[in-house]
C-alpha cells in the first residue's frame, strides 16, 4: 500500500523473566531487539521494574509518558535526565527545574529563535543541497558519513558560532563519551576532554569577539551577574551534542526507509507538499532520542503500583510512540496518519529547544532529496545501539543510486 511499510525487523520473543533486568545500556538492545523489548514491557503493565543501576521504574506507555512529562514538578530533571547519573555533569537547561530552569533555556532559545531559523534558511537550502549533489555524483556510499553528520556539524559553526576545526571533532567526542557512560572514571575523562575543547572555543571567542551567538553568551546576564565558565561549557555542551545526534539519526531514519521503498520515493517525488507527513512519521516510528529520566519528588501510584519520591524512572519515549492504543498499526510507517502529537521531542518545559530547527533540515532534505535519481539500499545497514542511554541511530547506511532511471 502506498505510503506504508513495516520495519525489516520482525517481532521476536522477549523473555518476561529479564523484564526485570532491562538494561538501556545494553549493546544488544538494536534494532533486532529494541521493538520487541518495547512491546514486552508494555505487555507487561503500565509499570515495570528494573534492578539495574539501583533500580529504576520504567513507563512505557504513551499516555503515561506523556503525562510524566508535563508534570515537571514530580517528576523532577534536577537529579539528572540519565540513568545511571554521571557526576558532574549537570546539563543546562535539561537538568534544571523552575525557577532556575526558566532564564537558562531562554537564553539557549535565543541561538534557535524561529527569526534566526528563518534567517537560516538559505544556508541550509545550499549546504543539504551541496551534500545530496555531491554524494549522489559519487554514486552514493555510506550516507551517514557522507551528508546525515556532515550536515548538522555545519549547521553549528552557524547557529553557535563553533569553527570548523571544533565541530569536527564532536562526533569522535561524542563517540567516547557513549563508550564509557557506566564507567564514571571513564566517563568523567571522556567529558573533560570535550570540555577542554569547548574552553578552547570560549578562549577564542573572548579574544576575537566574532558576531555570534557563542559572543553574545559572555555578555549575557542572569539576575545581574555574567554566566560563569561552568554554565558556559553546559550551555555549549547541550548545544554541541544534542545540536548533531538528533539531526544526523533522524536523517538516517528518513532515508533508511525511503531507500527501501521505491514508492515512497516515488510519492514523495510526485507531491513535495507530503514532506512535513514523512518528517512527523519517521519522527514517531524511529525516534531518535527514545528516552530520558527523571526522579521523583513524591509518591506515585499508577494502577496498584507505588514508586516512592526520590525513586528514579525511565520514560520510554520510543515505546510510547509505538503504543497500539495511541497509533493504529503503530509498527507501521503511515505517511496518510495524523503523526503530529508523537513524543520525539518531548512534551512541556522541556520539550526540545531543536524541533523547529530540526523539522526545517528534514523537510529540506526531503525537498532536496525529490530531484535525485531513485535510490537503494547497496548493502546492510548498521545500527547502533542505544547511545549514552538515550540516541538511536545507524552508523552506517550503504546507498546507490539507479541512474538509468530518470527522477
Amino acid at each position: 500500500m502506498s505510503g506504508k511499510i513495516t520495519p525489516t525487523a520482525g517481532k521476536c520473543p522477549f523473555p518476561h523473566e529479564t523484564l526485570s533486568s532491562f538494561d538501556h545500556h545494553d549493546p544488544d538492545l538494536s534494532e533486532s531487539r529494541l521493538w520487541a523489548s518495547y512491546e514486552a514491557l508494555r505487555s507487561a503493565g503500565r509499570v515495570n521494574h528494573s534492578d539495574r543501576y539501583g533500580g529504576f521504574w520504567i513507563l512505557s506507555h504513551y499516555d503515561d509518558v506523556r503525562a510524566a512529562l508535563r508534570d515537571s514538578a514530580v517528576f523532577s530533571s534536577a537529579g539528572g535526565h540519565r540513568i545511571p547519573e554521571v557526576a558532574a555533569a549537570r546539563a543546562i537547561p535539561i537538568d534544571y527545574d523552575p525557577p532556575e530552569h526558566t532564564p537558562y533555556r531562554d537564553i539557549m532559545m535565543r541561538a534557535i529563535r524561529p527569526q534566526r531559523v528563518k534567517e537560516l534558511e538559505p544556508f541550509l537550502r545550499d549546504t543539504i543541497r551541496g551534500l545530496l549533489r555531491h554524494f549522489a555524483a559519487r554514486g552514493g556510499g555510506d550516507f551517514i558519513s557522507a551528508v546525515a553528520l556532515p550536515l548538522p556539524l555545519v549547521v553549528l559553526t552557524q547557529i553557535v558560532g563553533f569553527s570548523p576545526d571544533t565541530v569536527q571533532q564532536f562526533r569522535r567526542l561524542t563517540e567516547r563519551i557513549a563508550a564509557t557512560i557506566t564507567d564514571q572514571e571513564a566517563q568523567l575523562a571522556a567529558r573533560d576532554e570535550f570540555r577542554a575543547t569547548l574552553r578552547a572555543e570560549i578562549e577564542r571567542h573572548r579574544a576575537e569577539r566574532p558576531d555570534d551567538y557563542l559572543t553574545s553568551l559572555l555578555d549575557v546576564e542572569i539576575d545581574g551577574r555574567s554566566l560563569d565558565d561552568r554554565e558556559l561549557l553546559s550551555i555549549l555542551n547541550t548545544l554541541a551534542l544534542a545540536g548533531h545526534e538528533t539531526t544526523m539519526n533522524s536523517s538516517g531514519h528518513l532515508f533508511w526507509l525511503l531507500a527501501n521503498d521505491a514508492e515512497l520515493q516515488e510519492r514523495l517525488r510526485v507531491d513535495p507538499a507530503l514532506a512535513p507527513r514523512y518528517v512527523e512519521e519517521m519522527l514517531r516510528l524511529r525516534t531518535p532520542a527514545q528516552m530520558f529520566a527523571r526522579r521523583l519528588t513524591q509518591d506515585v501510584t499508577i494502577d496498584d503500583t507505588t514508586m516512592a519520591a526520590g525513586d528514579n524512572v525511565l520514560l520510554l519515549y520510543g515505546s510510547g510512540n509505538r503504543d497500539e492504543a495511541q497509533f493504529d498499526h503503530a509498527d507501521v510507517f503511515d505517511i496518510d496518519r495524523p503523526a503530529r502529537g508523537h513524543l520525539a521531542f518531548g512534551w512541556g518545559i522541556h520539550q526540545c529547544i531543536g524541533a523547529p530547527l530540526a523539522r526545517v533540515e528534514l523537510r529540506m532534505l526531503l525537498e532536496e532529496a525529490r530531484t535525485l535519481p531513485p535510490f537503494r539500499p547497496a548493502g546492510e545497514p548498521e545500527f547502533g545501539s542505544i547511545e549514552s542511554g538515550v540516541h538511536y541511530g545507524l552508523r552506517r547506511l550503504p546507498l546507490t543510486f539507479d541512474t538509468e532511471k530518470t527522477s
